[in-house]
């Protein structure tokens, strides 16, 4: 059953959820902090062939085509972790690093005969899979960083590391739903959630917190996302325009929903009672491109 929460509880979740307080709905990434679209081919990569006129608008949209360093911090935040030298599953996050600035730039949005590409995820895990569509026309950069992060392995073993389900008292339609998935070490806490980057804010005013929506999490400050990401499992209009919203899960919410019903945590180490006992594996991350049918 959702807890209820008093209004002093309400300030600090609420606090929370644009940061890091004592039960923080999405911990923080990095810094100190309508229709989706149809894809008509779903292969991992679109073959390279003679090039045709680009589609304009994708084109000369400056936001599709900011380069790593445009569209991340390098400067860690203020009272923030290091990054870790291994992830949970023992890869070296240096080596990670590189890989992702390395292919950056090779994650287009327009293929070679000028048609708009859209991703998708696909997350395995052991309850069943989950599929996200990404969402490149409200936040291009983070969408880049999501495929990239997929693409190099990073995801693949670490777990959903919170589940938060909480309802607010006096405001009936309020109450938080949401699972939290990618921090390195696997546990959430405040500070970590990077291999060595932050991605620059991308809020959008058609960027809505409704069922299945995923968002990348941050910290107090709204520049400290990196590869921490949240599934919005109600809607939370209260959060719209607080959160760089990047996806939307379009099959499996079964699967994100049993998540959240798992038991949780209750210990000095954990008193809020937002850590699973049992945390879900993402086994592994698949990224796949089409051509966006019209």
């Amino acid at each position: 059953m959702a807890k209820s929460v008093n209004r002093r509880k309400w300030r600090v979740l609420y606090k929370a959820l644009f940061g890091l307080g004592a039960i923080c709905v999405f911990g923080g990434c990095g810094k100190n902090e309508p229709a989706l679209p149809r894809l008509a081919v779903n292969n991992s990569s679109v073959e390279a062939q003679e090039p045709a006129p680009a589609n304009q608008k994708t084109d000369l949209d400056p936001r599709m085509h900011q380069s790593f360093a445009e569209a991340t911090y390098a400067d860690p935040p203020a009272n923030w972790q290091r990054p870790p030298d291994l992830t949970m599953t023992n890869k070296s996050v240096g080596k990670l690093y590189t890989e992702v600035v390395r292919i950056w730039d090779e994650i287009k949005y327009v293929s070679p005969q000028g048609k708009p590409l859209a991703y998708r995820a696909v997350i395995e895990t052991e309850l069943g899979e989950i599929e996200i569509s990404l969402r490149a026309d409200l936040a291009p950069n983070h969408v880049r960083s999501f495929v990239a992060l997929a693409r190099v392995g990073y995801y693949d073993g670490l777990v959903f590391e919170r589940t938060i389900h909480q309802a607010v008292e006096g405001r009936p339609d309020d109450r938080v739903e949401i699972i939290e998935a990618g921090c390195p070490v696997g546990t959430g806490d405040a500070g970590y959630g990077s291999i060595g980057y932050w991605l620059k804010p991308e809020f959008n005013a058609d960027a809505l917190h409704e069922e299945g929506t995923v968002g990348a999490s941050h910290g107090e400050e709204a520049d400290t996302a990196a590869c921490k990401f949240y599934i919005n499992l109600h809607k939370a209009p209260f959060l719209d325009g607080n959160y760089t919203v990047f996806g939307k899960v379009t099959k499996g919410l079964i699967v994100a929903r049993k998540i959240l019903s798992l038991p949780v945590r209750n210990d000095p180490e954990y008193p809020e009672g937002d850590r699973p006992q049992k945390p879900v594996v993402m086994r592994k991350v698949t990224i796949h491109t089409g051509e966006v049918s019209k």
